[in-house]
């Protein structure tokens, strides 16, 4: 009967050692890892899923655990870390911030219809470093303390920061000095004949709103067909003034802007979504100068950043 006893504590001490020995080998960083702007360490339990489309936004994926993943992945924003905390996942989310780490960082844990996920995020005032995963019984226990200890060893190795964003654009289209409160930023989407697009918003902001509006985007394509130009403006003044009633104040007409004759559109829409409701204006006006059109996106919230849009527009000199 002792003899068993004796076998059993021993089998038990040695599974309870196995135990432990596992959860050190998957959440203990111990292996170099860098995305464009951080370096960190991963546990060497975890293994990179060369397969994921997450690599396609400078993301990476970890496989651990019983069948469990991290992706981790950056991204640039022009709202603080706490304003895109605070933003992310749904309105019920738990949110708190993470003292300990290297970066100012958040933890987000929300759930949705088929996960529940578990997100931490931190970075400096340009570049964010997010890592998630999802909180299933065993692996959200091994994922959690492998995050919180990844965590510690992230760094920014970038010498890119917001602050550091240059004042001037400048071009043969176009020049732009935005000084300390605005940031310029290339357009994301460009058309085959697009010469130049840049978009003007506030350097940063600790309101999710404000990231996104006030915007000017300024842009070039290669094109001086005035018809099809004034045809364009048409088609979108009939399209936002179909009946349905979503949009509200809408105007066609010709404007002048940086001394220039211009096609314009103008329409507005009232987000009920928001507490309380904000008025969203959209100005689109567009010139033909030296065989190419000139075209100035303008959107911001009614009532709120008139003054920031003047001040934007300010920033531009066509030349």
């Amino acid at each position: 009967m002792n003899k068993a006893i004796i076998i059993s504590g021993a089998a038990v001490a040695v599974i309870a050692a196995s135990a432990v020995g596992y959860t050190y080998y998957m959440t203990h960083p111990s292996v170099e890892c860098t995305t464009d702007s951080f370096s960190f360490k991963v546990p060497r339990g975890f293994k990179l899923d060369d397969n994921e489309s997450i690599h396609d936004i400078n993301g990476q994926m970890y496989k651990y655990g019983f069948g469990g993943d991290i992706a981790i992945c950056e991204l640039n924003s022009n709202q603080t870390l706490r304003a895109y905390a605070k933003a992310l996942g749904i309105d019920d989310a738990e949110r708190k911030r993470i003292d300990g780490t290297p970066l100012e960082c958040y933890n987000i844990k929300y759930k949705t219809k088929n996960a529940n996920p578990n997100v931490y995020l931190t970075g400096t005032d340009t570049y964010f470093f997010v890592m998630e995963t999802d909180r299933s019984f065993v692996n959200g226990f091994l994922g959690d303390m492998a995050m919180k200890n990844i965590l510690k060893t992230v760094k920014y190795t970038s010498d890119f920061r917001l602050s550091d964003l240059p004042e001037e654009y400048d071009d043969e289209y176009v020049h732009i000095s935005t000084g300390s409160k605005y940031a310029f930023k290339d357009i994301e989407d460009k058309a085959d004949n697009q010469l130049m697009g840049q978009t003007i918003r506030l350097r940063e902001s600790d309101d999710i709103d404000k990231g996104y509006y006030p915007a000017v985007t300024i842009g070039v394509v290669d094109s001086d067909d005035a018809e099809k130009l004034a045809e364009t403006y048409d088609n979108g003044y009939k399209s936002r003034s179909d009946g349905t009633g979503y949009y509200s104040n809408v105007v066609r007409d010709k404007q002048d802007i940086f001394g220039y004759e211009a096609e314009h559109v103008h329409f507005e829409h009232c987000d009920d979504d928001k507490v309380p409701p904000v008025t969203k204006v959209h100005d689109m006006k567009s010139f033909i100068k030296d065989g190419h059109t000139y075209y100035i996106n303008i959107s911001y919230i009614k009532d709120r950043d008139e003054a920031d849009i003047q001040e934007m527009l300010d920033c531009i000199t066509i030349k």
